[in-house]
């Protein structure tokens, strides 16, 4: 049997057979080691995207492609997938992995001699780009370089320069994942999703993506020279720029909020927090005109804090930038009302 399993590679799961929540807010995937992830409309994510590249310029597209790339190695690296040869299209299992994070199409494309992929997303080229460099590179088992020849939001066409035969090396991030360390959850259990004829998860009619939270982290880290300072400094004005990203894009998703008191902060964060993978809300508080939210969250708190001060300012009508601290065991974000 483990022969077997060796020869025939592994069997990738459908996305909602991978994904499981756990009580602290998390929804973590089974086929990234329990990685947490982020389960966010396609197009929420492109807006994140297209907001940082407004703050840090264009290049921060090219570091989420790289990005991508190195958390879908991480990925494989974790798996026992035996992909062999150029052709995605006889990987056993990849078009199931593929949509299941929002994908639509990976192909090969042969000019003559010259071999040449399309990559198409429901959410960023440069996330799909950055994917499939690293599966053909876990499927040659050799470095290659990709270059992409011509991209829009959602479409690329790249090609592939193989490198000097190599051993890959491992793909892995300094910090531990502390979904790691949990018991396995309950299987996701969301009405409204369904899977389209593409193999798309689906809400509404629009595409979901499944998003790691570590790729954040990746992303952040390639982009380190895009900031004009260093250090903890820098870390803190990325996930400036980042949470108002997150709080733009939430606010042009169209997202009804209704906030009647401080009771309404639960179902806040049920429906916009923990329902998608971000955490849970530990306790809400109106005192003096100040609200106070405490949370945790295995994402880079930035994202949490966005949607939170998105759906504030979706109930109040006012924009309202919130004092925060943190503590073991979580985080807390203050909102001055009177402003």
């Amino acid at each position: 049997m483990n022969f077997l399993r060796r020869l025939l590679g592994t069997n990738v799961p459908s996305p909602m057979e991978r994904l499981r929540t756990t009580e602290s807010g998390s929804i973590i995937d089974t086929f990234r080691s329990n990685s947490p992830i982020w389960l966010v409309r396609s197009d929420t994510m492109k807006s994140i995207a297209n907001g940082m590249s407004e703050r840090l310029g264009p290049d921060v597209l090219r570091t989420l492609r790289y990005a991508a790339r190195d958390e879908w190695a991480m990925m494989l690296s974790e798996s026992n997938i035996t992909w062999k040869g150029i052709d995605p299209s006889s990987w056993r299992g990849f078009d199931r992995l593929w949509k299941g994070d929002g994908h639509l199409h990976a192909s090969m494309i042969m000019d003559g001699e010259v071999t040449r992929y399309v990559v198409k997303s429901t959410s960023l080229a440069s996330i799909a780009a950055g994917s499939f460099s690293a599966a053909l590179e876990h499927a040659l088992q050799n470095n290659i370089r990709v270059g992409v020849e011509s991209q829009n939001e959602g479409a690329a066409f790249l090609s592939v320069e193989m490198l000097e035969q190599s051993e890959l090396g491992p793909h892995l991030l300094n910090r531990r994942n502390p979904s790691n360390e949990r018991m396995l959850g309950n299987m996701l259990e969301i009405d409204e999703i369904e899977i389209d004829k593409e193999g798309v998860l689906t809400l509404f009619n629009a595409p979901l993506s499944i998003v790691p939270l570590r790729l954040f982290t990746f992303w952040e880290r390639s982009s380190s020279h895009l900031l004009p300072i260093d250090g903890e400094e820098s870390s803190k004005e990325w996930s400036e720029h980042l949470g108002n990203s997150v709080a733009k894009a939430f606010i042009d998703s169209g997202e009804m909020i209704m906030i009647e008191d401080e009771g309404s902060w639960a179902e806040v964060g049920k429906n916009q927090i923990s329902k998608w993978g971000l955490g849970i809300l530990d306790s809400v508080s109106l005192m003096e005109n100040t609200l106070r939210i405490r949370l945790r969250s295995d994402a880079q708190y930035c994202i949490p804090r966005g949607i939170l001060t998105a759906c504030l300012q979706r109930a109040t009508a006012k924009k309202i930038t919130p004092k925060e601290s943190r503590s073991d065991s979580g985080f807390e974000l203050l909102f001055d009302l009177n402003r």
